[in-house]
């Protein structure tokens, strides 16, 4: 497991908001990004330049973890829709069946509801288990 500072402190934070039952919607969706960012700032430099999420879903295949892979790829591409709206990451996860997250397209919301099936717990545990894949320093 890595030692990069801050991660295991950052995925702290958002668990513990995933674990607080007012937590607003906006609360949660403000915490995806701000993890997602977060952790790929924190462990870019285990990856020459490029799409960090990208290399890391490759990563975790190349050493058969083929699932974890995807699934992390799967919540890279829901923050970005989250952050970015509809597009490219959007129509990725619309193409996949059984849709891994809730799709919504109601005025005023997010194209993902990250409020159900324990989206924000399920980021971090995806990302905890990614981030056993970079060597100690």
């Amino acid at each position: 497991m890595t030692d990069t500072p801050d991660v295991a402190q950052l995925l702290a934070n958002a668990q513990a908001l995933a674990d607080d039952p007012s937590a607003t919607t906006h609360q949660i969706e403000a915490m995806v990004v701000e993890t997602v960012s977060a952790f790929e700032a924190r462990l870019q430099h285990h990856f020459a330049r490029g799409p960090f999420f990208v290399k890391l879903r490759n990563k975790l295949a190349a050493e058969g973890h083929t699932e974890l892979a995807q699934t992390v790829y799967h919540y890279y591409l829901a923050a970005n829709v989250l952050k970015h709206g509809g597009g490219k990451s959007l129509r990725e996860l619309e193409k996949i069946e059984p849709a891994p997250f809730t799709l919504q397209d109601v005025e005023g919301k997010a194209l993902i509801d990250m409020s159900k099936d324990g989206f924000l717990s399920g980021l971090v545990k995806t990302l905890d288990k990614s981030r056993k894949a970079f060597p100690a320093k």
